[in-house]
């Protein structure tokens, strides 16, 4: 399959954005045409280098390396003072750029080391997970968890260059491979019917090593992030669909506490906690969100997890998504669209969660 390239403009430039096997050889020519001279700085997931070494030695030869851990409670601002203690003694400039190597977590970390240090340097996403190819390393999103919430201290920063390489997936975990794909399932339901039809079909058989079958799937699923950003880059309009699913899971995941529920496990249940309200609500036909339970079954992704209601309902009062003291959800309609809400009664609410959460 031939490379997919496309360009997100945003932060006032464009944005090159490359996906498909061997994206990474693909590199040094985006960084030449994006004008870009300086010196690079690795900042790699450990586990990731570790089965990735041969394909960023040859690539990237001459950047220093930082290892860092890729784990979800390691995403906090101790770790991004290390990368910026690590910037500092390799003496970084302004004219130069963080590469941030591994998943979502390294996206999100070393983003938002990038856009502090010196007042922001140049940023390239190098995601080696599904979810991270998907979602983490489109959009500018960077930031670091805090124990009353999921990335509540960030900042939008936009990278010079993502590089989405599939080759990368092959080493993937079955969990893993899942998590990403609730984010490609979330985009399909609200975005794109026609994807979510193709996931329908290829869910029983995708695996991480389904390198041509996940090609397109996840050019597809670069383009409608590229799509949402390009229209509302700080959230404040279309981009809040993106949230579908999270704003319950961001409640689960810091209730079971980070990393013991991965995000796109998360997303998956707080899916089926929307389609919940939605149904309840009356936005959203039985039958079509019954299609969503199909799918992120068959995606192996669970649709519940045991935890205690109250304590996720009290997480939700700290959400991001909160639009003063109402509560925004957003709530499919059909697949491939779906609507922002912020008057859901709390009871619904409260059903809505129990009905996720029981034990």
């Amino acid at each position: 399959m031939t490379l997919a390239t496309r360009s997100l403009r945003a932060g006032g430039r464009d944005v090159p954005l490359l996906a498909g096997p061997g994206a990474l050889r693909e590199l040094p020519e985006a960084l030449r045409a994006s004008q870009f001279e300086g010196r690079l700085f690795v900042v790699a997931d450990a586990v990731a280098l570790d089965a990735h070494r041969s394909s960023v030695t040859d690539i990237l030869s001459d950047a220093p390396v930082l290892l860092v851990s890729g784990a979800e409670e390691d995403k906090t601002l101790a770790s991004v003072a290390e990368i910026w203690d690590w910037l500092v003694a390799q003496g970084a400039q302004r004219r130069d750029a963080l590469v941030a190597f591994g998943g979502g977590v390294v996206c999100d970390l070393v983003g938002f080391a990038a856009a502090c240090y010196l007042r922001g340097i140049a940023l390239v996403n190098v995601p080696t997970t599904l979810l991270a190819q998907v979602d983490a390393s489109v959009g500018g999103k960077t930031g670091v968890n805090h124990p009353r919430g999921k990335n509540l201290i960030g900042a939008f920063y936009q990278p010079l260059c993502v590089v989405a390489d599939t080759d990368f997936l092959a080493t993937l975990a079955p969990r893993a491979f899942a998590n990403g794909m609730a984010e490609v399932a979330k985009m399909a339901m609200i975005l794109d019917a026609d994807l979510f039809e193709r996931l329908e079909h290829l869910a029983p058989v995708l695996r991480p090593d389904s390198g041509e079958a996940l090609a397109p799937i996840i050019a597809r699923s670069i383009e409608l992030k590229a799509d949402i950003v390009e229209r509302d880059e700080r959230e404040s309009g279309d981009r809040m669909l993106l949230n579908y699913g999270h704003t319950v899971g961001h409640a689960l995941e810091a209730v079971a506490g980070y990393g013991t529920l991965l995000h796109g496990e998360a997303v998956a249940v707080g899916m089926q906690a929307a389609a919940f309200i939605a149904r309840r609500m009356g936005v959203l036909h039985p039958e079509v969100a019954e299609r969503q339970t199909r799918l992120l079954g068959d995606l192996e992704l669970p649709l519940t997890w045991a935890a205690e209601p109250d304590a996720v309902l009290g997480r939700l009062s700290v959400d991001k998504k909160r639009a003063g003291s109402s509560q925004r959800w957003i709530l499919a309609e059909r697949v491939g669209a779906a609507q922002v809400r912020d008057d859901v009664p709390a009871e619904i609410v409260r059903e809505a969660v129990s009905s996720v959460t029981a034990r």
